[in-house]
């Protein structure tokens, strides 16, 4: 058996026709000195945005492939790194030559109990140096997922490596079928394989309605080694390898499961894509433009299903009503932090909190991320505040309405008062920075930028709309709360 590590100065031997020589398990792919490439036989070349957690993955002097299983999380083969102090490499998103849409900074670890050569414990994570939080996760198969995998079933391999028709560096993908399964799999044959440049690639498979599934599709092996290229190759699981990852990074990666394998959805349990190799949207948004399920209940009630009646309970602990902010000599604005505390009790907790100014929304209103903060800059004039969190199920309850005054005095806002505040269209006068657009007609309406430190700026703990919060209406800006480590 060998490695299939993928090195890109393989390229340069192409193109200068020299024959690569497969390495020996547990070394690097070299010949002469330098690093070797020969990737996905019998296969095609992945339509653009196709396949989008697919990544290549950049150590400099050489690469390989691997598989976005969470925003802070890449997925690939111990032989890859090849150390467990950590090796910093670059993940690359797109499609074309060593994928080009995007770069982020990551370190690698290989598992510590890596044997060498291929097996069960060729496996691998990348922390990110920053969260990746538009492009749709293809959770790692966990828990109840895994009875998919069984003989016969038909997958698909992706990766960055050299094809049997020439050529290595872009994303190429081959549908096959799982040959033998068990502490690894066994993959592929009759021409259609792995090779060099896909070590630490995915294999997806989807969870058909035809054999019990929701038609959701999973990430469940790592491409590990195999002997001639198109004969078929072995492959390390995700779920052997997902305790030591959460255990190691401290991060969550499943959200359907706890850490044993049980069915415990997460509000994150959902929005995972229906048809992520047909190229949908474009990398300006992720690629996430295709179709996803609700909240999955493949193995138990889905998240927020029981009975959840209460409303949160939601107030503005800052300002305080009546508050008159002086505007700064020579200045013709103020800033103004608000801090809203919000709290479900029992319930399935807050999924998010919409902010008001004089009635009006604006952009970047919308906040999932607790503390719910926002910092925005007001022209003169008197405001009235108001805040209304939601849960996951749906119950709404809206904050006491908070009066400030900007240069002035502030509107006259009972303390006791729930009323809804002025819904006119009159410009509420309030910036946060570089103009982003009006959603008023003719100058009406709020007039706010990203600048603020709310759910628009890129902070570490939030993360923008999924799809799925969007097909349930909560439209806007919104920061969906990253996932934490398993208690």
């Amino acid at each position: 058996m060998t490695l299939r590590r993928f090195n890109t100065l393989a390229l340069t031997f192409l193109a200068a026709s020299l024959v690569p020589t497969l390495a020996l398990a547990g070394q690097p792919d070299v010949q002469s000195g330098e690093d070797l490439d020969p990737s996905i036989y019998g296969g095609m070349a992945s339509s653009y945005c196709a396949w989008p957690t697919a990544i290549y993955l950049d150590f400099g002097f050489g690469a390989c492939s691997g598989t976005l299983v969470h925003p802070d999380i890449v997925i690939t083969a111990a032989h890859c790194p090849d150390t467990p102090a950590g090796k910093s490499a670059t993940v690359r998103f797109g499609e074309a030559q060593g994928g080009g849409e995007r770069a982020i900074a990551a370190t690698c670890y290989s598992n510590p109990g890596y044997t060498g050569g291929v097996g069960a414990t060729d496996y691998a994570y990348c922390r990110l140096s920053q969260s990746v939080t538009d492009v749709p996760i293809v959770p790692a198969a966990f828990g109840c997922d895994t009875s998919a995998l069984t003989i016969g079933r038909e997958v698909v391999i992706v990766g960055f490596g050299e094809s049997d028709n020439g050529g290595s560096g872009s994303k190429r993908e081959v549908t096959t079928t799982i040959n033998a399964i068990g502490d690894t799999a066994f993959i592929g044959g009759d021409g259609k394989d792995a090779c060099f440049g896909d070590s630490g690639g995915p294999v997806y498979i989807q969870l058909k309605s035809e054999f019990g599934g929701d038609d959701t599709w999973r990430a469940f092996g790592i491409t590990s080694g195999g002997a001639d290229c198109g004969s078929g190759g072995t492959y390390s699981l995700m779920h052997v390898a997902i305790p030591w990852i959460e255990e190691h990074s401290g991060i969550d990666v499943t959200p359907c499961h706890d850490s044993q394998g049980n069915w415990a959805p997460t509000p994150e349990c959902g929005a995972m894509p229906l048809d992520p190799g047909s190229g949908m949207g474009n990398w300006n948004t992720g690629c996430s433009d295709g179709p996803v399920n609700g909240f999955g209940g493949l193995c138990g009630d889905p998240f927020g299903s029981g009975d959840d009646v209460d409303p949160p309970s939601v107030s503005i602990t800052a300002p305080s009503n009546g508050t008159v902010f002086d505007i700064p000599p020579g200045e013709t604005q103020a800033e103004v932090t608000i801090d809203v505390a919000a709290d479900d009790g029992d319930g399935f907790g807050v999924a998010s909190v919409r902010l008001l100014i004089n009635g009006s929304e604006f952009p970047g209103n919308l906040d999932a991320t607790e503390p719910y903060t926002w910092t925005l800059v007001f022209n003169q004039g008197a405001y009235t505040i108001e805040a209304v969190a939601e849960d996951w199920t749906g119950n709404q309850a809206s904050a006491d309405p908070v009066g400030i005054g900007v240069g002035e005095d502030p509107p006259d806002v009972p303390d006791s008062d729930t009323g809804d505040g002025d819904s006119g269209t009159a410009d509420t006068g309030v910036d946060s920075g570089d103009e982003v657009g009006d959603t008023g007609d003719d100058g009406g309406g709020v007039n706010v930028t990203a600048a603020c430190n709310c759910s628009t700026a890129a902070t570490a703990d939030s993360r923008p709309i999924s799809p799925l919060l969007a097909s349930l209406g909560l439209l806007g800006l919104l920061g969906l709360r990253r996932r934490r480590a398993k208690a």
